[in-house]
């Protein structure tokens, strides 16, 4: 055997597990014997350290930042011990002899790349079919397939399909980071077709890809336009300087073509005038923006930039190279090699979630996404039952997981006795029963044997009328807690509600408490004997140990705290906390992170409120974030030195074990779930609710580094042996198969 394999496929990922698992699953089926899987991995905060964890023989490069795709294709090249290096995007699958028919291309040692056919989701449509490239950057990236490019064309590849010689790679330097995203594979493409060597396209090496929404790529108009138009004339002036049409024509022909792309879409209604001038601008804006770097890179920096190498000169400490995951022996994969199955008779599961999308802030939505992943994860099939967002019917892929988006059942026509008055009710009844009737389609037509609900609105009540197959239901907080702490009036809405969900929970077949404190609440409320209730706490991904930053930010203590701004999350508290902590410690800073609200004890802005009734001289030291996406809600927690959630109830305490994950003492309440969450002087610290002296004292004492050091160190340990995603599935998956 060689001491190298042939071919080295990269796979860049960022914050994509369920994506990535199913492009990596398609690599350890190809029919070519002899080559290495290389991931450069974000830095990821989702699940994507325990996909790679199921295929041992990869090498994991962990990213500290990310900086662009380009950038994060050299760290592959770099790591590459192949002859030939491959990319695919981690939101693609191959098809199983793709290695196998790009290696057949390289018949000529002039050959330097080559690339195949791209679909798109479920192979209806191309992506990419024999594409080129102008001197202008206006790429055609679907021609027939015996085309040939023409004078002052280049032949291209797509980013999620090609490869190249390491050689070639090496001698021209690399991708260009310029290019963090958008014409770096065309623009590599370029220069090594100028350096002599041929780009070849072998339609036969298919890749599907699914082109999943993230940090760059939105909606259809929702885009980078400036990045892209930036690198679309860079490109023209970068290759072709030493032509004066680089200087005029060309950059003023590409700026056109991007102005005048839109037009249709507009006359026909599909933007707004406001949405198109928004573009155009971002296009003049991107035009300039790559007009001055193409003068720079020609004229003021030309000695400099010329023949870099951008592949070596990536500094060490910006990454970590991991060698088959702890196992420094190359992974030469065989065509029989298959990732591990620990299920042989795999369960067909349906979830409801009235919320269901890959950014949960948090929630049902988050646990249930939890679920799917880790139940998917371990060879099941998942199926989730959520609501429509855009009031239509509607399934899709995520990752691994089946999604049926539905509408409301009209309660019209359900001939029920409900008034206007009880829109609550109506509310839950008309999801409920939607959820039933498609949850029997998904068990006629795929075989679905059991589903799970959370307690929430009631959404399993309709289900576990009908009982099509078992149900859990999962206990969070109840309706008469909510009340409780809002101190809402009692109406005849909100008791037929309350009833929904105990009947709910009387005819489910199981139910599933998250916190021994929320199961014991809902037996006494609602009747429902202990022996029906299993307990389990929910579960998290924890991030790469390697992302873990113990380290403060300058002589500044972060302290951090999320949640909406109302009185059930203890804000109030920790703002009657802050004076005493600032007078102590000077150097301290609040960072507030949730929506604000109008519950307010004068019925106004809670964070009006707060602001209103604390010393001027102290808001220098806090600063409020709205709502923030999951990866910036991540980088909080990754950022922050302690965190702090002082609420008056939480049925379990989910915020407290993610900031846990990140290796950060955490302070809570002694109220609901959250001391099963948080062990007193271990982890953290339990405190009396609404107590502002005690929180304000325990926030003083954690201004011990090693304290908090070694409380955030202990924290991430309970996640990792108890609430993590595997331990959530593994007690879930006892309770499903007693009832199947």
């Amino acid at each position: 055997m060689k001491d190298s394999p042939e071919i080295s496929v990269v796979v860049c990922t960022y914050n994509r597990a369920e994506y990535l698992d199913v492009c990596l699953l398609s690599l350890q089926r190809q029919s070519f014997a002899d080559y290495e899987i290389i991931v450069v991995n974000g830095p990821s905060t989702d699940g994507t350290a325990r996909v790679l964890k199921k295929y041992p023989g990869i090498k994991v490069i962990l990213q500290k930042e990310l900086d662009g795709l380009s950038f994060a294709r050299n760290l592959g090249i770099r790591a590459a011990k192949g002859e030939i290096v491959a990319f695919i995007d981690d939101d693609a699958v191959a098809d199983a002899k793709w290695l196998e028919r790009l290696a057949v291309g390289y018949t000529d040692s002039d050959i330097g790349g080559v690339g195949g056919l791209v679909y798109g989701p479920k192979r209806t449509h191309y992506h990419f079919d024999n594409g080129i490239i102008g001197k202008c950057g206006i790429p055609e990236p679907i021609r027939e397939p015996e085309a040939v490019a023409k004078k002052g064309e280049f032949t291209i590849l797509m980013g999620t399909n090609c490869s190249f010689r390491r050689s070639a790679l090496l001698e021209v330097g690399g991708f260009d980071p310029y290019f963090r995203y958008y014409h770096d594979e065309s623009e590599l493409c370029v220069r090594i077709t100028k350096a002599g060597y041929r780009i070849v396209y072998q339609r036969a090496a298919i890749v599907v890809h699914y082109m999943v929404e993230g940090h760059n790529r939105r909606s259809p108009y929702d885009q980078n336009w400036s990045e892209i138009v930036k690198n679309v004339i860079y490109y023209t002036m970068k290759n072709f300087g030493n032509e004066p049409l680089s200087y005029s024509a060309r950059p003023a022909y590409s700026c056109y073509w991007w102005l005048s792309h839109f037009k249709d879409d507009y006359f026909a209604r599909q933007m707004s005038f406001g949405e198109l001038m928004g573009i155009y601008k971002k296009i003049l804006g991107g035009t300039l923006k790559g007009y001055r770097d193409g003068l720079n890179f020609n004229f003021a920096s030309a000695k400099e930039e010329q023949g870099r190498d951008y592949i070596s000169e990536i500094p060490a400490e910006m990454f970590e190279i991991r060698e088959a995951l702890e196992n420094a022996s190359v992974y030469h994969v065989r065509q029989d090699s298959k990732p591990t199955d620990p299920v042989s008779d795999k369960l067909n599961i349906a979830y409801i979630s009235q919320e269901y999308s890959r950014d949960c802030g948090g929630g049902n939505c988050f646990h249930t996404r939890n679920l799917a992943r880790g139940f998917t994860e371990m060879g099941h099939e998942v199926h989730v039952i959520a609501l429509s967002d855009n009031g239509r019917n509607h399934s899709y892929m995520d990752g691994n997981v089946n999604v049926h988006k539905i509408k409301p059942y009209p309660v019209k026509y359900l001939n029920l006795d409900l008034t206007d008055d009880m829109p609550v009710s109506k509310k839950n009844i008309a999801f409920s029963y939607a959820a039933a009737l498609k949850l029997m389609e998904l068990k006629n037509r795929f075989g679905v044997q059991i589903a799970e609900a959370p307690l929430w609105d009631a959404q399993g009540f309709v289900p576990a009328l009908i009982s099509p197959v078992p149900l859990v239901i999962r206990l969070v907080t109840p309706l008469c807690k909510f009340m409780e702490i809002q101190e809402m009036d009692s109406t005849k809405d909100l008791r037929l509600a309350n009833w929904l969900e105990g009947e709910t929970l009387r005819r489910a077949d199981r139910l599933i408490a998250i916190s021994n404190n929320i199961g014991a609440l809902i037996s006494e409320h609602h009747g429902v004997g202990n022996g029906k209730i299993d307990y389990g706490p929910l579960g998290i991904e924890a991030p790469d140990r390697g992302l873990l930053k113990n380290e403060s930010n300058g002589d500044e203590l972060n302290i951090l705290y999320v949640g909406r701004l109302e009185k059930r999350k203890g804000i109030h508290t920790l703002f009657k906390a802050i004076p005493e902590v600032v007078e102590k410690i000077p150097d301290a800073r609040f960072t507030i992170v949730g929506r604000d609200t109008d519950m307010a004890p004068d019925g106004g802005s809670f964070r009006k409120y707060l602001l209103k009734n604390t010393d001027k001289k102290y808001h220098k030291f806090i600063s409020f974030t709205d709502f923030v996406s999951s990866e910036k809600l991540q980088e909080h927690y990754r950022n922050c030195d302690i965190f702090i959630a002082p609420s008056i109830y939480e049925s379990f305490g989910q915020i407290y074990i993610e900031a846990m994950a990140w290796g950060k003492p955490v302070i809570g309440c002694n109220a609901g779930g959250i001391p099963e969450v948080i062990e007193d002087g271990q982890t953290g610290f339990v405190i009396t609710p609404e107590n502002a002296s005690e929180l304000a004292e325990r926030i003083i004492s954690l201004e011990d580094h090693e304290l908090r050091s070694r409380m955030g160190m202990q924290g991430r340990k309970s996640v990792e042996d108890v609430f993590s995603i595997e331990n959530m599935a593994d007690k879930t998956c006892k309770v499903y198969r007693e009832l199947v």
